[in-house]
């Protein structure tokens, strides 16, 4: 009778070992098939600032708030920020997988990888404004800056439509 016992009890053993080594190998391959997300996009100008970070998960918001432009750029056109670090808000939150896998699949259906690095055309020693959109996806990357000036080309689709869903997120999570 002692001998049935341990025998169930082993082979209890064996089936519970066998689980717990079959679901951490789910999770592992699960972790390492999710790619590393990196994005930036920074734009600033005399009363604006832009900067919208994810690092895998994590959403950092950093802008200058359109009620203190109000107040402090009132002023007009001088071609100098009006805002200081000071007055620069940030918000953070966390996204789902969901969306981080609804920007990866955007970047990649745009083909906003195989962009040009610049666009906007401005001549030498043109005053623009760049906004500027870094991505990141596992070992792939791109920078692409856009120089805003009146009679600019437009902006390429591929980097409007990542700008504008990183906008709506930013608006989803804050608003």
């Amino acid at each position: 009778m002692m001998k049935i016992n341990q025998k169930y009890r082993l082979i209890g053993i064996v089936i519970f070992a066998t689980l717990i080594i079959g679901i951490m190998g789910c999770l592992q391959q699960k972790i390492i098939s999710y790619p590393q997300l990196y994005i930036r996009y920074h734009y600033t100008a005399e009363a604006t600032y832009q900067d919208i970070e994810i690092n895998k998960s994590k959403l950092i918001y950093t802008y200058f708030p359109e009620e203190i432009a109000k107040e402090k750029c009132a002023w007009g056109m001088i071609q100098s920020p009006c805002w200081t670090e000071k007055d620069l808000r940030i918000k953070e939150a966390i996204l789902s997988e969901d969306e981080i896998n609804d920007l990866i699949s955007l970047i990649n259906e745009t083909d906003f990888m195989n962009l040009k690095s610049t666009y906007g055309r401005a001549s030498q020693y043109q005053r623009y404004y760049p906004y500027k959109l870094f991505v990141k996806i596992g070992e792939k990357q791109k920078e692409v800056v856009y120089q805003s000036f009146p009679g600019a080309s437009p902006m390429p689709e591929a980097f409007r439509k990542v700008k504008d869903k990183l906008f709506k997120l930013i608006d989803e999570k804050f608003k």
